[in-house]
């Protein structure tokens, strides 16, 4: 009896040294810089790099509140200039609740595989952080923004990020998918952009359109219009709008909701060159009739759904040609396409991609589904 009291007491102490053992990188919240934003800039005088981050300050009261200020420092690398930091701030940078991390123009030009480096070695910066690219002088710019409806921008950057589907004007991008994009054959990664923009008594960042990119290096822009193409290309469009103008005898402009957006990309061999067949099919819901055209009947059902597939195929068209003769650059992920579905081809023209991708003919296919209670809501008219 007495033993078998002897081992559950050794038992008890085996699990009580599990459960109830401390953090051991247990840090005070005073003793670290809580960062939620970072920037970085390059410093021209000496080729150095400028780092830049959003930290977060609790406020001392009853309830819990927020302030948020940027520090920055100057390295000949993000590394230095981070450890640097530590000695003028006096603490350390806790990174785990960084959630974007905004690249200058200058650098995205040069490429930016060095920058990015740093964050995905550092094991507290996790993978899931936001990339963007900024349209501003600098990227600290962004940060310095004010708004009222966040207590940081970077909470403000967050919020739009997660909200991508509402305009599917820009591609929300996280730091492990830009590094599958930028390491996978036959596909050219891209950004979402933000500049700054005056709101009533708000200087906040914008996000809208999409930074291309050619291996690691910035090659241009696309707008918003052109991004929500590109998404509906490779099928990732999960919302938005699509507004058509001038329908109808009375050039009445429209609304589509985008419910749903399937879209197929098939590469097939005609006289021995490669065709990318692109197949989309979309259901919408009327969300608006600028007008008094009758297009709820049968007859102006199909008068829109006709117009608007011309409209989408061209916008599809556009950005293609875009990509192709401006840029060089496969961010529809063709040559991704063709080496998942024709491998063999694919070892054949792999080299020579870039060059095949710029002539590169394709065959697009819309249907339009117009579905949504708004089809029994007849337009308003106005009497004599």
């Amino acid at each position: 009896m007495k033993n078998i009291k002897i081992i559950i007491l050794v038992f008890t102490i085996l699990i009580c040294l599990f459960i109830l053992t401390g953090c051991w990188n247990y840090r005070e919240i005073s003793d670290v810089n809580i960062i939620n934003g970072v920037a970085v800039d390059k410093y021209k005088e000496k080729e150095k790099y400028i780092l830049s981050v959003e930290i977060i300050k609790p406020k001392a009261g009853q309830e819990f509140k927020m302030d948020a200020d940027v520090i920055s420092e100057k390295g000949d690398t993000l590394f230095d200039a981070a450890r640097t930091m530590i000695t003028h701030s006096a603490k350390r940078g806790y990174w785990s609740h960084a959630k974007v991390f905004i690249i200058s123009e200058e650098i995205a030009k040069e490429g930016i595989v060095n920058v990015i480096d740093y964050i995905n070695r550092d094991a507290e910066v996790r993978a899931d952080i936001w990339l963007l690219v900024s349209k501003e002088k600098t990227a600290k710019e962004i940060l310095e923004g004010k708004t009222k409806l966040h207590a940081t921008i970077s909470a403000h950057l967050e919020d739009k990020l997660k909200n991508e589907k509402s305009t599917s004007k820009f591609k929300a991008v996280e730091l492990h998918q830009f590094l599958n994009d930028l390491s996978s054959e036959g596909i050219s990664a891209v950004l979402p952009v933000t500049y700054m923009v005056t709101k009533k008594e708000d200087i906040v960042p914008e996000i809208y359109g999409s930074a291309v990119f050619k291996k690691d290096k910035m090659v241009g822009y696309i707008d918003g219009i052109e991004t929500r193409s590109m998404l509906l290309i490779k099928d990732e469009l999960k919302g938005g709008v699509f507004v058509v103008e001038d329908v109808g005898e009375k050039s009445t402009d429209v609304s589509l909701e985008i419910f749903k957006a399937k879209t197929k990309v098939k590469p097939i061999l005609k006289d021995g060159n490669i065709v990318m067949r692109i197949d989309s099919e979309i259901d919408v819901g009327i969300g608006e009739i600028m007008g008094d055209e009758d297009l709820i009947s049968e007859k102006g059902r199909e008068k829109l759904k006709k117009q608007a597939e011309l409209v989408i195929e061209k916008q599809m068209k556009d950005v293609i040609r875009k990509a192709q003769k401006e840029y060089e650059s496969d961010i529809f992920g063709f040559g991704n396409v063709v080496y998942r579905e024709m491998p063999n081809e694919w070892k054949k023209v792999k080299c020579s991609w870039s060059q095949i991708f710029k002539n590169l003919d394709t065959q697009i296919n819309v249907k339009l589904n117009i579905k949504g209670s708004a089809l029994t809501s007849k337009p308003i008219k106005i009497g004599d």
